[in-house]
């Protein structure tokens, strides 16, 4: 999200799990039919699941593995950052998954991770993470960059890169340029 995202992308996912991140935490990972599934296998539940990677997105597929189910939302929190402050969410019936060390939010609805609640409603303290990777293009940065040692920009596959010269445009006007100093058209 943050540019109309799927939420729903594994590429990140994946590289956490391949490098065996250690405390990391990852949301939130647009998938209703695996936050039910989740709600019904239980909490403490080891559950199989094709997660996430549906919608399409050339290079991205579900992620297909085991998971435990650490914790079991209603959806239903506070946002108190900056960047929502105060707002009542609604993300449906949610869960914490994790593989190895990695944790992962599953929500029912969409919306950009860029409140720490995104993270506690489900259990996780972000402040306890070692690695935490948003699903928020810049909107992150109000709430997490004051408990954050380092901030990366990651780029893996979905409807919004970071990096928009990799976009296929065909109607800039004049003069526009599409990186920061960049060359103007």
């Amino acid at each position: 999200p943050g540019a109309g995202g799927d939420s729903d992308t594994t590429g990140m996912l994946r590289a956490l799990v391949r490098n065996n991140a250690q405390r990391a935490a990852i949301g939130a990972i647009y998938d209703p039919a695996s936050a039910a599934a989740a709600h019904a296998a239980g909490l403490g539940a080891t559950v199989a699941l094709a997660l996430g990677g549906k919608s399409g997105i050339k290079g991205d597929a579900p992620y297909e593995e085991s998971f435990v189910v650490e914790a079991l939302s209603d959806g239903r929190f506070v946002a108190n950052g900056p960047y929502y402050g105060g707002r009542d969410m609604e993300m449906g019936p949610s869960a914490c998954l994790r593989i190895g060390d990695v944790r992962v939010v599953v929500a029912s609805h969409k919306a950009q991770l860029a409140d720490q609640a995104m993270y506690r409603f489900v259990g996780i303290e972000p402040t306890e993470q070692a690695i935490l990777v948003n699903k928020s293009s810049v909107h992150f940065r109000a709430d997490f960059q004051p408990i954050a040692e380092t901030l990366l920009i990651c780029a893996a596959p979905g409807a919004m890169p970071a990096d928009t010269a990799a976009l296929p445009w065909t109607r800039l006007r004049r003069g526009m340029r599409i990186r920061p100093n960049g060359p103007a058209f």
